[in-house]
């Protein structure tokens, strides 16, 4: 059984995957994971399922002088990952910050994870 964080991590890769590909988003969920019984996973891929497109507009309202499609694929899969995951209330704000910026750490440019977190935290304060 994958903890959150690997959980998160497997829903960004399928999202990456997806973006890359341009394949069916959830053929790629389906190809990431080997049971569809975790909710958490479930409740992220139906969310971006429905509000993918309309995610992709909030991301870019608060790009400074940016848009969502100049961002590399990893740094768009994170933020779709997190917003998804903030619009639902799964957890606690400042964990998906955290998780986000750790997983831009890992995978992103050394820069990245603080515009990720300037945007999540936009996010954040509108949807309260």
């Amino acid at each position: 059984m994958l903890n959150r964080h690997e959980y998160r991590e497997k829903i960004v890769f399928a999202l990456y995957q997806h973006l890359l590909l341009h394949k069916d988003l959830l053929s790629c969920f389906l190809d990431n994971f080997d049971e569809d019984d975790n909710e958490y996973m479930i409740a992220i891929r139906n969310d971006l399922l429905r509000n993918k497109e309309d995610y992709i507009s909030e991301i870019s309202a608060y790009l400074n002088k940016w848009t969502f499609e100049r961002l590399n694929l990893v740094e768009q899969a994170i933020l779709l990952e997190t917003v998804s995951e903030i619009k639902q209330g799964l957890n606690d704000k400042a964990v998906v910050i955290d998780e986000a910026i750790i997983l831009a750490k890992q995978y992103c440019d050394e820069e990245s994870y603080k515009y990720i977190n300037g945007v999540l935290d936009h996010i954040c304060s509108s949807s309260q």
